[in-house]
Parts: C-alpha cells; structure tokens; sequence
C-alpha cells in the first residue's frame, strides 16, 4: 500500500454502525462496528480463532494509542486490541485500497 496515508485526519463514530476515518491523504474509510470486532488484533482474538458472537455487541469507547493507533471498549467486555492506524488503512475495502485483481490468463 504504498503511497497511502497511515495518519487519519479525523476520526468520528458514525452511532452504533460504523467508524469513519478520514486520511491525511484525503481518502475516507468506514468500518461498520461488527467487522473491527471480528478483525480485532490482540493475542486472545487471534489465538482463538474463532470469531467472536457479534450480537448485540457495539462500541463504548474509543481512546488513541499514542499518536500510532486506536483502542476500542466494547460492549461484550472486550478492550485489549490496539488497532494500528496502519492496520486500519489496511482494512479498508474500497476499491482504491483493495483494487480488483483481474485474472489475465
């Protein structure tokens, strides 16, 4: 991803649906709530390998991490993963992120 920003401009939360960040280089992200949940970085989630029940499950709080990442509280307890702002640039799905990769053969 080169060329992209990792520092976001702005970061708003969009009620209980979604997170919006907007880049430093002008490009806007929004995570909805139930995938940052299931993508959550931390040693527990990642051992675990298994997704988490999402039901019901929103975010309480949010709190940066320095000047390199933010944390969530969740609803369902939950509050070790530390989301890189890298690693939240990394998860966006848009098309200019996430270009489609046509199968030339």
């Amino acid at each position: 991803m080169a060329g992209f920003s990792h520092e976001p401009k702005r970061i708003e939360r969009i009620g209980n649906s979604a997170l919006k960040i907007s880049w430093m280089d002008g490009h806007e992200s929004i995570y909805l709530w139930e995938k940052l949940r299931r993508v959550c970085p931390c040693a527990v989630c990642r051992e675990s390998g298994s997704a988490p029940p999402m039901e019901g499950v929103k975010p309480l709080e949010l709190q940066p991490v320095g000047r390199y990442a933010l944390t969530i509280r969740w609803s369902d307890g939950h509050a070790t993963g530390i989301f890189s702002h890298e690693y939240l640039r990394s998860l966006c799905g848009c098309e200019a992120c996430q270009p489609i990769q046509l199968d030339e053969g």
